[in-house]
């Protein structure tokens, strides 16, 4: 799956390169974090989806799925980037996963 930057964060990179250092090095990081935060949802996503299929007890794997794809789209939101329909579609979210996004899991 290739992955571009959406145009309103691109000019924005492009902004803070041609403001300060600073900025440029605050950008940078923005962009870095998020590419990781998308990574992990990849890997939960797909740990989620290999106990749903091995008919194991997956709650969680769906927990951590949960967590990590609302985390996401928080972190995507905080930098302006608000489309959560083409993160849904892109990563393929299971509905599963859409309708506990913003509740709090069980915790022991």
């Amino acid at each position: 799956m290739a992955v571009r930057a959406p145009k309103t964060y691109a000019g924005r990179f492009q902004e803070a390169q041609a403001q300060s250092p600073l900025e440029h090095e605050i950008a940078s990081e923005q962009a870095s974090a998020l590419g990781r935060s998308g990574r992990l949802v990849a890997a939960r996503l797909a740990a989620y989806r290999e106990a749903v299929a091995s008919g194991e007890d997956h709650s969680k794997e769906l927990d951590q799925a949960v967590d990590a794809v609302y985390g996401f789209l928080i972190q995507r939101e905080l930098l302006g980037l608000r489309d959560r329909n083409a993160i849904i579609r892109d990563y393929d979210i299971p509905r599963a996963i859409l309708v506990r996004l913003g509740t709090a899991s069980k915790r022991h």
